[in-house]
């Protein structure tokens, strides 16, 4: 059986209600058939989202999964499956605990990293699940915020394992229904196991 990292995020300035939370904890109970999913909600904070998200893989590492799925919400229309996280954030946004991505406490990444999955394609495959819930597009900008610089220490942790990686922005639940959310987060999963 294939197993799945998969992590969310919970409330921070702006939303009270993260989907991406939401759909990891339901998908960690509920999986896709023939898949075994692993979550957790991290903190929606620039200083200690890293180290949540690397002892939350370092703790399930073993054995190797399938692939790392990180989500998180934007305030837009559909899905966005990001391809770049910079090397250090950019946001002047505070985040959950009121710091910002350009405190000269958080140390760069060595480069921008890119996933090496064929986005494009899985757009494609999610085009007729997204249909109804604004559709699904590719990312050349995952923002700047926690989720970018979280999206930076998933790609490492992929790298390290030698699985992919990929970052997913979700729409707001006040424009998708967490029900129709699921399915295409569920469709992408089965997907990404897929994918040679």
């Amino acid at each position: 059986m294939n197993r799945v990292l998969l992590t969310g995020f919970g409330p921070f300035p702006g939303v009270t209600e993260n989907p991406s939370g939401a759909l990891a904890e339901l998908l960690a109970a509920e999986p896709p058939p023939g898949l075994a999913v692993v979550s957790t909600v991290l903190p929606v904070t620039f200083a200690d989202s890293p180290g949540a998200l690397g002892a939350f893989v370092e703790a399930q590492e073993e054995p190797r999964p399938a692939l790392l799925l990180s989500m998180g919400v934007h305030p837009g229309e559909g899905f966005r499956l990001e391809r770049h996280a910079r090397a250090r954030p950019t946001s002047e946004k505070p985040d959950e605990a009121g710091g910002s991505g350009l405190t000269g406490e958080l140390v760069g990444a060595d480069r921008v990293r890119s996933t090496d999955l064929d986005l494009e394609r899985l757009a494609e495959g999610l085009a007729e699940v997204a249909a109804g819930s604004g559709g699904v597009r590719v990312s050349e900008d995952a923002g700047g915020y926690v989720c970018d610089w979280t999206y930076q220490h998933l790609l490492q942790h992929g790298e390290r394992l030698g699985v992919p990686a990929l970052f997913l922005h979700v729409p707001p639940l006040d424009r998708v229904p967490l029900d129709e959310q699921r399915r295409v987060v569920e469709r992408l999963l089965t997907l990404l196991v897929q994918t040679p």
